[in-house]
């Protein structure tokens, strides 16, 4: 019999304490799966958005790290802007999250120039655009259409003003499907905040290079102060709701690592003290002490790899279970890679490593002598 199916025999023998450890294992495991894919699929879904809208750099206020970045007054900001070398277009946008249905969570409501770049990657299903910037119009993503059951020619209300539905449209972006969409100068009367925008969206001309950018972005921090020039990129890990996502991420792989270790400690100890007889019986044989400790540490390994995989296919079915929740829908697009589950299965091994060292090296210390008087 091979060390593999010994250790395996080990752990079948004492059923409800495998069990019971295994489960310990996953349930960390899947915190770590559906917290971390959460986390990176949040900043990936803006990420996105921003990307597919062509958006080269943001201007946005310097300390505005929040959710949604501090509104500012656009006009002279967009004059200074637009007049920068390479700069091709520049457009506001205002970003807010308000009730637009008794019956359906809070929901994003974008505003954008009429017109403008911004809605040239939208794939229009229904309907049509809006006309004019100040017509009182609104375009729904598919997803927010399934989430209001709304449809071309309903109406919705927002901030207590009625909206008729002229369009339903797809974005490659998550974020944007599950949105409302009105012109600028709508959103700006809707929300009363005349002339304001979260961030301003520049448009460079194909020629600007990764040096242009960097002038442009100096530029704007000199001539401009309390702003700065950003990517997309910078801007999303910029955002306080990312930033605490990670940290709520990171903290949940530490505590996890650390409850994990020591469940399989406290298995593989246990199991030791039950089989004091047996280790010493090995030995008598001529079992090599390296052998046990292999052995213990296989049966730990053996543990922690289970546990990994099941809390891998746990943690996968929660955060589709949290994508697929009214208040969550539209807003977050969990991510899943291969090296990823090979990083959380690692993560596994190494509880087994960590959790089975001390017990192995233990065991591998009992006399045959003193181990055979054990009852």
């Amino acid at each position: 019999m091979n060390l593999f199916r010994f250790a395996l025999d080990n752990l079948y023998r004492r059923p409800a304490r495998t069990m019971l450890t295994v489960s310990a294992i996953a349930l960390g495991i899947a915190a770590v799966v559906a917290l971390t894919s959460i986390a990176w699929g949040f900043e990936a879904s803006w990420q996105r958005a921003n990307d597919a809208r062509g958006t080269d750099l943001i201007v946005t206020r310097m300390a505005s790290e929040n959710t949604m970045p501090s509104p500012f007054r656009a006009e002279q900001v967009q004059q200074v802007v637009s007049q920068l070398p390479h700069v091709q277009e520049v457009v506001g946008l205002l970003s807010e999250m308000l009730t637009v249905s008794q019956d359906a969570p809070p929901m994003f409501v974008f505003g954008w120039v009429h017109g403008s770049y911004l809605w040239e990657h939208l794939k229009l299903q229904e309907g049509r655009w809006p006309n004019k910037s100040n017509e009182q119009v609104v375009v729904i993503g598919t997803l927010a259409g399934e989430m209001l059951h709304k449809k071309v020619g309903d109406t919705v209300e927002i901030e207590g003003r009625i909206f008729p539905v002229v369009g339903i449209f797809e974005s490659p972006a998550l974020v944007e499907n599950g949105a409302l969409i009105l012109t600028l100068d709508q959103a700006q009367q809707v929300t009363d905040k005349p002339g304001k925008v979260n961030v301003l969206n520049i448009k460079v001309d194909s020629d600007t290079g990764e040096a242009d950018l960097a002038r442009i972005k100096e530029q704007v921090k000199t001539s401009l102060p309390g702003f700065m020039a950003i990517t997309s990129g910078e801007l999303v890990s910029k955002n306080a709701v990312v930033r605490i996502s990670k940290a709520m991420s990171n903290a949940t792989i530490l505590i996890a690592g650390l409850v994990g270790a020591l469940v399989v400690f406290n298995t593989m100890l246990m199991s030791i003290n039950e089989r004091t007889r047996e280790i010493g019986i090995l030995l008598a044989l001529g079992w090599q002490r390296a052998t046990i400790m292999k052995l213990i540490v296989s049966e730990a390994m053996i543990l922690s790899l289970v546990g990994g995989v099941l809390g891998i296919l746990l943690g996968v079915g929660i955060a589709w279970g949290l994508e697929h929740i009214e208040l969550m829908r539209g807003k977050i697009d969990a991510i899943f890679s291969v090296p990823f589950f090979f990083a959380v299965l690692g993560l596994s091994v190494v509880l087994g490593v960590s959790g089975g060292a001390y017990p192995a090296f233990k065991a591998s210390r009992l006399l045959p002598s003193s181990a055979l008087r054990q009852e």
